[in-house]
């Protein structure tokens, strides 16, 4: 049976009588788990969840909720269920190809490092042709935590999943309960009437399945879509006439705006930036930009994506700039002690916190 380092503390069996008496436990939970399977029910007494909130970034003001991430602690034989399902579900999915190939988050051998390359890719292809390219950097607000169950399950047969597989992801995701947990205080049960609860392992494959007629609609009005879980990029060509420019573009961000308002999701303009790839960025016209998804960002010579800078012109300066600094600054506060530290733990740290950021996109 997998070891299960992590749970809710308010589970009545704490973690390591599974992992130390595993060879008592395992046949009956795997009786409990093989009935769970063959009944399509998800036991009653798993789906309650004790939610812890972390700050998103250390210096983050405390006194802002959206400043928070909600992590749901659940108990040790539902994370080993969820496991299970996952590694089936995860591999169905892949086998069958039921999603697109534009989403990177949570697959096996996928990065974002791919969606990054893709991207690029794309873009330097609109421009050898020599199109103008836009990159929007659309930014979801909390969209885990909006998932609409019923939209869920309304979705998962698109992607193979019926019958009994379809009724006891039902089950999993209906009649949820949680508490919240800001010690010392602990607020009563509510019921989960959306959100696929962070913490579970099958919450990121069941996500996926829900976005991925996102990139149905995007092929049908003809938008680039690459994403990472709930990073998405959208990479639109710019045509020369101006006219025609701005009927094609609000009718495809319309279409992706009239999605996430069926979907439940909501854009964050305040996060969302448009890159325009171009000798002269004026091509970009905020007019274009529909009401539905909020007001429109200015374009912008910048940005950061997936953790790497990509500027207007794909010169890679201020990523190279930003990563020269950050390691020399480093490299600088580790001299300080390296003098009391072992050679082999040198190069160890050296590797993780400098030769890691120097690897990443190198590929771009």
């Amino acid at each position: 049976m997998a070891s299960i380092h992590f749970g809710s503390p308010s589970d009545n069996c704490p973690h390591h009588i599974f992992n130390n008496a595993n060879i008592i436990i395992a046949p009956h939970l795997c009786k409990t788990i093989n009935s769970s399977f063959k009944s399509a029910n998800f036991p009653e007494s798993w789906k309650h969840a004790e939610v812890n909130s972390l700050l998103k970034k250390p210096t983050a003001d405390p006194f802002d909720p959206k400043n928070y991430r909600l992590i749901s602690l659940l108990p040790f034989p539902a994370k080993l269920i969820k496991k299970i399902v996952n590694s089936q579900l995860s591999r169905f999915l892949e086998d069958s190809k039921s999603l697109d190939t534009s989403q990177s988050g949570f697959r096996k051998h996928r990065s974002t490092e791919n969606a990054l390359i893709a991207a690029t890719d794309d873009i330097r292809t609109m421009l050898d042709k020599g199109e103008t390219a836009a990159l929007i950097l659309l930014d979801l607000s909390t969209a885990f935590d909006t998932v609409c169950h019923h939209s869920l399950c309304t979705r998962l047969p698109n992607a193979g999943i019926r019958d009994k597989a379809l009724d006891w992801i039902s089950s999993f995701l209906s009649g949820r309960t949680q508490s919240v947990h800001l010690p010392p205080f602990m607020s009563e049960s509510s019921t989960i009437i959306c959100r696929v609860p962070q913490g579970s392992s099958l919450s990121p494959t069941l996500f996926n399945v829900y976005m991925d007629s996102l990139a149905n609609i995007a092929q049908t009005h003809h938008i680039k879509i690459i994403s990472y879980a709930d990073d998405t990029q959208l990479i639109l060509s710019l045509t020369k006439d101006p006219t025609a420019a701005k009927i094609n573009l609000h009718n495809r961000l319309q279409a992706i705006a009239s999605w996430m308002e069926a979907s439940h999701l909501n854009s964050n303009t305040d996060k969302t930036e448009i890159l325009i790839f171009e000798a002269n960025p004026s091509a970009w016209n905020d007019s274009w930009w529909p009401s539905s998804l909020g007001s429109a960002p200015p374009p912008t010579t910048h940005a950061r994506n997936l953790g790497f800078i990509l500027d207007s012109t794909l010169s890679m300066t201020q990523q190279v700039n930003a990563i020269s600094s950050s390691c020399y600054n480093t490299l600088c506060k580790l001299r300080k002690i390296f003098k009391w530290i072992p050679v082999k733990t040198r190069k160890t740290v050296t590797h993780t916190l400098v030769s890691s950021r120097l690897d990443y996109g190198n590929a771009l």
